[in-house]
């Protein structure tokens, strides 16, 4: 399968659309508080020590990560995504979880972004909090997590893969290759 930055767009764009909808209707009150879990928070994967990576999460699926025990959020999505919640900190920080952003541009990460990610995922995991990473749609999410937990915690690259990650290797542009190339040499 093939992702192009159109079709990841217009995927998220149906996505935000479509929950909008519900949410004015008044109907995804009922399903939310009564049947939806963290699994439905899209792209979400539970990694290994207490870090999980996702797309966006809609407003009330906040309550569904703290349910799920994580105590911090980060957020690499850039406020001009088209699914991004302008009130996201707020809605974080009054669940009384930390929240932090860190802006990646989809078309120019670079080292300095996943030095600044290091740097926050080393304080939080040293205060022993629960992560969850997310983005517009778990892209960036699975790169910066994937190149942390094998960096810097030692895992295995298939413990730190996610199933989004594994089927977009093959289809990464030279920017997306280029951070999954960097040595902890080149982030510190």
């Amino acid at each position: 399968m093939k992702f192009s930055m159109l079709s990841l767009l217009l995927a998220m764009l149906i996505y935000f659309c479509v929950g909008h909808s519900l949410a004015q209707t008044g109907l995804t009150d009922d399903v939310d508080s009564q049947s939806e879990s963290i699994a439905d928070v899209m792209n979400y994967f539970p990694m290994t020590n207490g870090v999980g990576t996702a797309g966006q999460p809609t407003p009330a699926q906040f309550a569904l990560i703290k349910a799920a025990k994580y105590s911090a959020v980060i957020n690499l999505a850039v406020a001009q995504s088209v699914n991004a919640l302008p009130n996201e900190a707020k809605i974080v920080t009054d669940l009384d979880m930390s929240y932090q952003h860190i802006p990646v541009p989809w078309d120019a990460p670079t080292a300095s972004h996943v030095k600044e990610f290091f740097e926050t995922m080393d304080m939080l995991r040293h205060q022993a909090s629960p992560v969850l990473v997310h983005c517009a749609a778990n892209y960036r999410a699975s790169v910066f997590t994937y190149k942390y937990l094998t960096l810097r915690q030692g895992l295995s690259k298939e413990e730190a893969t996610t199933p989004l990650l594994k089927e977009w290797l093959p289809q990464m542009d030279d920017n997306w290759k280029a951070i999954m190339a960097l040595s902890l040499n080149d982030i510190e």
